[in-house]
């Protein structure tokens, strides 16, 4: 439809609705709002099984949250209560009839979503229905109480209105912000810890000769930083040595460094329609040919694609149920790694508590060994007991 076409046709609109007496028109509201609770339940639906068969990466999306945005023309705070909505509606139903029905808006369920379980989401959901945010903020606090917070005094507002107080996010807890103060200008607003005030301060006197604005500070140290960083992980640097050549079919970092300067530190995914993912976070390097299917790390067979994209290409490669099976493994040996670690940091923390006791080193050691097989399952106090108990029978 034209612009043309689009105006004459809301202008109709506009004045069929202006011939209507009041209580047709008061109907007609009501109408239209029960349609737009109904629509919104739809579109969480939507986003949900877009989720679930990955159709926005495949589309070029890297999120649900970056398909909402720049697909959809949500704004930013849409599109995160929508993803909320969408996730929560994949294990719980109940939450989409109270958004169709009016029980429960939107914001209300962005919320709650991340604290519905299978156990509590009936009575939760049944506890906010009806409530506005304000209220239900307070639902959330009787449910899930936090400890008083300290008393302390710090700056608000400058008067300008944009102090902490505007500052918030959905759980009431401050977070950092850029906003613009003009086209070239923007307000950096962070809180840090006194570690932090401390380096910057160090970091002021350092540069006190070249200059102590906080702006200067802050992109010499970024420069330094990103400089660290594109080198380490894509082989970036302003003097690249020779290369000595691939050992293996893996990339060398001539390779990484190539990809990374050719694919301009953004995801590389196009979809068949062409658009690009704009992904500059959590990039990986990946294989156009697998390394499994006899692809190689040189440069022409590489790319950039973020984690999300990644995955998909690895799916379509070898199938989800061996990706899935490998993620399983994977997930099982890091859990195992970190049983092991913790009873090791047991049996540690065991020997020094022994020693400081005043037992013999010898002594604390052929215990700790004996009790190595109890570190995993039992706590550290139970541990110094059993230790103990056989230290004095000795």
């Amino acid at each position: 439809m034209s612009n043309q076409n689009h105006e004459r046709h809301e202008s109709n609109g506009l004045q069929e609705l202006d011939a209507l007496s009041n209580d047709a028109l008061w109907q007609s509201t009501l109408t239209a709002n029960a349609a737009r609770r109904r629509a919104i339940a739809r579109l969480l639906m939507h986003l949900a099984l877009i989720e679930t068969r990955r159709l926005h990466l495949v589309r070029g999306y890297s999120s649900l949250y970056d398909l909402c945005v720049r697909c959809l023309g949500m704004s930013e705070g849409q599109a995160h209560r929508s993803v909320s909505g969408a996730h929560a509606a994949k294990s719980f139903p109940l939450a989409l009839e109270m958004i169709a029905d009016g029980r429960l808006h939107l914001t209300g369920l962005s919320l709650i979503a991340k604290r519905l379980t299978p156990e509590n989401h009936a009575q939760l959901l049944e506890d906010v229905a009806g409530k506005t945010k304000a209220d239900i903020l307070i639902v959330l606090a009787r449910w899930f109480p936090k400890p008083d917070v300290p008393d302390r005094v710090e700056p608000v507002s400058d008067g300008s209105g944009g102090g902490e107080q505007g500052n918030l996010g959905l759980d009431g807890a401050p977070r950092s912000r850029v906003e613009p103060l003009s086209e070239e200008r923007f307000l950096v607003h962070f809180s840090g810890s006194a570690e932090l005030k401390a380096k910057l301060e160090h970091a002021q006197n350092l540069m006190s000769h070249v200059s102590r604005k906080l702006e200067v500070v802050f992109e010499r140290a970024l420069d330094a930083l990103i400089r660290e960083l594109e080198n380490k992980q894509w082989g970036k640097t302003e003097r690249p040595r020779r290369s000595g050549g691939r050992k293996d079919r893996r990339p060398s970092r001539a390779d990484k460094r190539e990809v990374y300067e050719r694919d301009g530190a953004q995801c590389a995914y196009v979809s068949p329609s062409g658009v690009r993912c704009t992904a500059r976070a959590f990039l990986q390097y990946d294989h156009v040919d697998p390394l499994g299917k006899g692809g190689g790390g040189e440069a022409r067979n590489g790319r950039l694609l973020c984690a999300a994209h990644n995955d998909l290409h690895a799916r379509q490669a070898y199938g989800s149920e061996i990706i899935d099976e490998k993620i399983r493994r994977a997930r099982s040996r890091a859990e195992q790694g970190g049983a092991a670690q913790t009873a090791k940091d047991k049996c540690e923390r065991l020997r020094v508590a022994l020693v400081t006791m005043g037992f013999k080193k010898a002594e604390c050691c052929k215990v700790v060994a004996a009790l190595a097989t109890e570190a995993e399952r039992l706590p550290l106090d139970q541990l110094i007991r059993d230790a103990l108990l056989r230290l004095t029978q000795r």
